[in-house]
């Protein structure tokens, strides 16, 4: 009988044991950085966007609004070294109106612009391995898959609705406060769309099949100095210089300047398909003065870009389906970026009320044509709502309503005036925005 006891009790520690080795075994993976730094967001997004003009046809109203549903999943690093991350969209379309498209926020499934084509859709618009070895001072990260890219480069990628995403690769190594980048891509899904989408010349007859980039940029807390150079395999060469000066803590200086130049693709592209002939650049220059609740810049830009017989521009992106790094401020679709268009910008800001600014966003530009100065310009009010603290930390409003007067062009590809007995025509416009976000962390 002492026996079985005996028995019992040793099995009973035995099992205590097991079971105590085994949850201490669970807490160390468990505390693992792969699980420790592990986030998971929930976010929404509600976005309107509104345009009335009558630049290449009669007067028409380019309208959508969507609603976005976002999870994003950003793992740890196991070993502190590998890692994934996963980003899911759902988008529900609210409303639109004929020329939605131009809005890219709903899906266009149809052809044309009428409004009957919008819809919602869904979509992985993440997926993508991650990597990184080193320490503070010397350190390499790098994913694959389908990733988001901003500013990385010559490429980027903007947000409406959702992000759009490539497939490929990217890396960069930091050392000290240089950093040296490299990236590849071959195709992506647009920001408007599920559907996987490769690159395309501007008159779509041709696969760009895949943009890289390198980039070497310094940093430290009172300078930027960054060179970026990319290739469209077989269109496009692609030179990108920004910069940033603080000589001062409320003072900040900046300059951009980008350019591209033709490759044999783009040389065979029909002459009205061409945004230039063999090269075009973009200068710009900006001061900007912060104080505690108000900020001022002012900008000042000038477009190099000939074309024969035409007003020649430079275009933002690297061919259809693309999406490119241009941080100027005079940046409002192919406006103020044409042949010879000197443009003056002034972006003003004040606190009113704790964390909300009411501001003023102006443009104006002006270039010669055929005897005629053509002027536009625009004047946008807007006000964003972000607090700090509180139960709406994590919300935000932006609005905006402008008014702008540009000049009648000969169809929507072609920004070459339209005279009428050798005059140019006034094209006035109409715009509104506003964009709703809400993020809460699940974990």
């Amino acid at each position: 009988m002492k026996i079985k006891y005996l028995t019992i009790m040793l099995l009973g520690i035995s099992s205590y044991s097991m079971l105590a080795n085994a949850t201490a075994h669970n807490n160390s993976i468990l505390d693992d950085t792969f699980f420790k730094d592990t986030k998971f967001v929930f976010s929404t997004r509600n976005h309107w966007k509104y345009l009335k003009e009558n630049a290449s046809q009669p007067k028409e109203v380019h309208s959508a609004w969507g609603q976005a549903f976002s999870f994003d999943y950003k793992s740890g690093y196991l070993f502190d070294m590998i890692g994934f991350d996963v980003t899911y969209d759902n988008i529900i379309r609210l409303g639109a109106s004929d020329y939605f498209a131009t809005r890219n926020l709903l899906y266009n499934d149809g052809k044309g612009y009428n409004k009957h084509n919008a819809h919602g859709f869904n979509k992985f618009t993440q997926r993508y391995a991650k990597i990184k070895v080193g320490n503070d001072t010397i350190n390499f990260k790098g994913k694959v898959g389908w990733h988001s890219l901003k500013d990385f480069g010559v490429i980027s990628s903007s947000r409406h609705l959702t992000r759009n995403s490539y497939l490929g690769y990217s890396g960069t190594l930091k050392y000290d406060n240089f950093y040296f980048s490299l990236a590849y891509i071959d195709s992506t899904l647009p920001r408007e769309s599920a559907k996987k989408l490769r690159f395309l010349t501007a008159d779509r007859k041709k696969i760009i099949n895949n943009i890289s980039t390198a980039e070497i940029a310094y940093k430290d807390k009172n300078l930027t100095l960054d060179y970026s150079y990319g290739v469209a395999k077989d269109y496009l060469r692609r030179h990108v210089i920004e910069l940033s000066y603080k000589p001062i803590q409320k003072l900040i200086l900046g300059g951009q300047f980008y350019g591209s130049y033709a490759l044999d693709n783009y040389d065979a592209m029909k002459q009205n398909k061409k945004e230039f002939e063999d090269h075009a650049w973009h200068y710009a220059t900006d001061v900007e003065w912060k104080e505690e609740d108000w900020s001022i810049k002012v900008g000042l830009a000038y477009t190099d870009a000939n074309k024969h017989n035409a007003i020649g521009y430079y275009n933002r992106h690297l061919g259809k389906n693309t999406r490119a790094r241009f941080n100027g401020l005079a940046a409002a679709g192919s406006d103020y970026l044409r042949d010879g268009e000197l443009v003056l910008t002034t972006v003003m800001s004040y606190d009113f009320v704790k964390d909300n600014s009411t501001g003023l966003y102006m443009n104006y530009g002006q270039f010669n044509y055929k005897h005629n100065t053509l002027k536009n310009g625009e004047i946008n009010v807007f006000d964003i709502w972000k607090p700090t603290s509180g139960a709406f930390k994590n919300f935000s409003i932006l609005s905006k309503v402008g008014y702008g007067w540009s000049y009648k062009t000969v169809s929507a590809s072609d920004l070459t005036p339209k005279l009428r007995h050798g005059k140019y025509q006034r094209s006035p416009s109409l715009s509104a925005e506003t964009v709703i976000d809400y993020r809460f962390n699940l974990l």
